[in-house]
């Protein structure tokens, strides 16, 4: 197999793995599908702009075109007649985040998955920042399980209420659509999370919470306190963050506009502070570029992509659990696997 040859399905935000893809060493963008009425008279127009096929059909585009992957970043409520499709034809499919809107949904795709044996890829790209991987192999070298954990992703955005954020069929609030982002890696590095305590606010009568404060205990005994959400301003770009600290010592990851820039980290048998920048956009990549490269290695060597379906079941877990810890005022265990 040269290059894959794969197909990108809903271009709202799908329009970010376009222009990925396009540039990716591994892919050959062979098609892209929306059928959003902004697309009716354009979107030949701007496949062709890639040397691709544009479908307003993303069935027709599935049957017509011989894929190699695909690429899915239509909403959650759209996606469970294209994954079944998918995952009956044996084609590996990169799954944008959230994996679904409810738990609930989340089990009934990840059965689907199951019975038909397929390869899936759930889109947690930052974690495939280098920094990010970079502590994840020094926590199993050197500094140990995590114990303590502090973490941020807060920045300045409010939708309207009628955003697909907030619908309970699509992004389902804040914290399942965007905050799944440090959920994610805060689960890659401290382990299973058991429950979760949560206090919420809500200052501009968004459907939903605007932002929550979480406090999160893991299997392994770990604790993680986060605020989460969209009440910051627009003016500080300096997140997500991380300052945690493990049984061999202390690291700090430190983010710009969403994604991992930088790390830092010491032994406790060692005063000596170590650093690297590593900036996920830069000669030619895009934040998104080193989940594809491992979706592509996974493709390629049939093995199963490290961010896997039990990865988006449990980001959509935790976030169940958080709202539901809000309307409360209880701790809330998390539910068994997927």
């Amino acid at each position: 197999m040269e290059k894959i040859r794969i197909g990108v399905i809903g271009l709202g935000f799908g329009q970010y793995h376009v222009q990925t893809l396009a540039n990716h060493p591994d892919y050959q963008l062979v098609a892209v599908a929306d059928r959003a009425n902004a697309w009716t008279d354009t979107i030949q127009i701007y496949a062709q702009g890639y040397g691709a096929t544009g479908y307003r059909d993303a069935l027709e585009m599935i049957e017509n075109e011989q894929l190699d992957a695909i690429s899915i970043c239509t909403s959650p409520r759209y996606r469970p007649e294209l994954i079944e499709t998918l995952a009956r034809r044996g084609i590996p499919m990169f799954v944008e985040k959230p994996w679904a809107s409810t738990a609930q949904q989340a089990q009934q795709l990840a059965s689907v998955c199951e019975q038909h044996n397929a390869t899936v890829m759930v889109g947690f790209s930052f974690r495939f920042h280098n920094v990010v991987q970079t502590l994840r192999d020094l926590m199993d070298k050197t500094l140990g399980e995590g114990w303590i954990l502090n973490g941020e992703y807060l920045f300045g955005w409010i939708p309207d209420t009628d955003n697909w954020l907030w619908h309970p069929e699509n992004g389902n609030g804040f914290f399942n659509e965007n905050s799944c982002h440090l959920l994610d890696v805060v689960c890659y590095l401290m382990g299973k999370p058991i429950s979760v305590f949560a206090e919420g606010v809500n200052y501009h009568n968004s459907p939903s919470s605007e932002g929550a404060s979480v406090t999160i205990r893991f299997e392994s005994g770990g604790v993680a306190s986060l605020m989460i959400g969209g009440l910051g301003t627009s003016a500080h770009q300096d997140y997500p963050r991380i300052n945690i600290i493990t049984a061999n010592g202390q690291a700090q990851l430190q983010g710009r506009n969403h994604y991992w820039e930088s790390l830092t980290w010491a032994t406790r048998e060692n005063s000596a502070l170590n650093k690297i920048e590593s900036l996920p956009e830069a000669l030619g990549n895009t934040r998104y570029t080193a989940a594809f490269t491992h979706f592509a290695d996974c493709i390629r060597h049939n093995e199963v992509p490290s961010a896997t379906i039990q990865d988006g079941f449990v980001s959509v877990a935790l976030a169940e659990a958080i709202y539901e810890s809000i309307e409360t005022g209880k701790r809330v265990t998390i539910p068994e696997e997927a």
